[in-house]
């Protein structure tokens, strides 16, 4: 009878702690929850250097991030706007379609950029300075259902893309070569 009410003991004390949240991330879960989007997809690119168990990535519709005990925030993009991350290159990249800022690593790391973006009919969406953050990566935020002219500078190398803000587009551009 002891073995058996210990046994029992053991397995709901198992139970409860197996759909338990893991209390380490307890504050990263409530400080990432109570930011707005853009805040929070800021922090997560922090995250990859200072909580790499987290995971990030970024649909053209939401950013989601995942927590090691399975805890989720979802936040959504709003429906006039879409997120773009950028890893310009000049010798190597990686394929990439969604962004995961938990893990994606670009080339050109904290490095300044001059970037012009304007539409096919060529109303300028952006024209001005970026530098690429730890992880090789700039972020920029444009109007959806568009095609993008975007063309970046770095020291004498240039380089021209084309990409779309729709909800098929990618959301991770590493095809930027420079030349």
């Amino acid at each position: 009878m002891k073995t058996f009410l210990l046994t029992l003991f053991l397995t709901i004390i198992l139970l409860a702690c197996s759909e338990s949240t893991d209390p380490v991330y307890d504050n990263d879960f409530a400080t990432i929850d109570s930011l707005d989007l853009k805040s929070a997809i800021g922090l997560a690119n922090e995250w990859k250097f200072t909580r790499s168990k987290i995971s990030s990535h970024i649909t053209p519709n939401e950013l989601i991030i995942e927590f090691p005990d399975g805890r989720k925030i979802i936040k959504t993009i709003p429906q006039n706007e879409r997120y773009v991350a950028i890893a310009p290159y000049a010798t190597k990249t990686h394929d990439c379609s969604t962004h995961y800022p938990s893990s994606c690593d670009g080339e050109l790391k904290e490095q300044n950029f001059t970037v012009t973006a304007k539409d096919t009919k060529g109303n300028l969406l952006f024209s001005g300075n970026q530098t690429t953050m730890k992880n090789g990566f700039f972020e920029l935020w444009f109007p959806r259902n568009l095609t993008i002219n975007l063309h970046v500078e770095y020291n004498s190398l240039t380089a021209d893309e084309i990409i779309g803000t729709f909800d098929n587009n990618k959301t991770c551009i590493t095809t930027v070569m420079l030349k």
